[in-house]
């Protein structure tokens, strides 16, 4: 079953990264979703503050999510071009055909 939960506090970013399971989805007002992997070095802790804690998730949000193809679906997520979370993205266009 695809799952995508958001995150609220630096406590479930640090939990999840500690689990070293799944991706993150970062959405933004600007820009289009990126996925990332987890544990990737593209994930700041200060980005996440800023955007999640001290913005209030006006400007976008935090997900975790338990696969690529939740990502595309959900979010239409883009790959991260430092951290490369999978060779091939799914294309979200071919769901729910």
């Amino acid at each position: 079953m695809a799952e995508a939960k958001e995150i609220e506090t630096f406590d479930e970013l640090r939990n999840l990264r500690l689990a070293d399971e799944g991706y993150f989805v970062i959405t933004d007002s600007v820009r289009p979703a990126i996925i990332h992997k987890v544990n990737a070095t593209c994930i700041k802790v200060d980005s996440f503050n800023l955007k999640v804690t001290i913005d209030g998730r006006k400007e976008g949000s935090y997900f975790w999510v338990d696969n690529i193809a939740t990502a595309a679906r959900e979010f239409q997520a883009r790959r991260c071009k430092v951290c490369k979370p999978e060779l091939n993205l799914v294309d979200s266009s071919t769901f729910g055909q």
